[in-house]
């Protein structure tokens, strides 16, 4: 059985559906409105975006939110 703490962790977790777009410069999405980007249904365009024109703070911080095993899995398949 999870402790509460393991619970509230996952709800966090489930609930975070962008990154801290403040955190990323908007001239990386220089072609969209990077507000209205669904961050999950177009990850793999934001990984590759990224990944291709982010800093490495940028590449950071879409590795932290989307995890370092999502990322590799999309960029082999890039």
């Amino acid at each position: 059985m999870k402790n509460k703490d393991e619970n509230s962790k996952k709800d966090i977790q489930e609930e975070k559906l962008s990154p801290d777009i403040s955190l990323l410069r908007s001239a990386v999405f220089w072609d969209t409105d990077i507000n209205k980007i669904d961050w999950q249904k177009q990850k793999r365009a934001v990984i590759q975006r990224v990944f291709e024109r982010g800093n490495d703070f940028e590449r950071d911080v879409i590795t932290h939110f989307y995890g370092s095993e999502t990322i590799n899995r999309i960029l082999n398949e890039l």
